[in-house]
């Protein structure tokens, strides 16, 4: 029985982390999105002359979509990847628990 106690704090231990790696996920597909509307605005503003137009701003502009873009893609990856994990880990704490054959105590 000590053996089931400890494999579920471990699983708890581990979906406590992954979830902590979901929400950096998140929190980095959110900075993606500003990089890519920061470029795409930076971009656009030069080419239609709302700022002066130099070829290090097209540059910057095009880079920071495009690295935007491919990093938002990244971390979805990685978004996928671990939710896939935590699903794993619930759904193995609930068969540990399921196994103890716990009963429901009424008050």
């Amino acid at each position: 029985m000590t053996d089931l106690h400890q494999q579920i704090a471990d699983l708890e231990s581990e979906i406590d982390r992954l979830s902590d790696a979901a929400e950096q996920c998140r929190k980095s597909m959110l900075v993606a999105k500003v990089a890519i509307a920061a470029g795409v605005l930076l971009f656009g503003a030069s080419l239609f002359g709302l700022i002066r137009s130099d070829p290090i701003v097209l540059v910057v502009g095009i880079a920071a979509t495009i690295a935007g873009i491919g990093f938002y893609g990244s971390s979805q990856g990685s978004l996928e990847q671990i939710t896939a994990k935590l699903k794993a880990c619930e759904m193995r704490r609930a068969e540990i628990i399921d196994e103890m054959g716990l009963r429901t105590m009424q008050a």
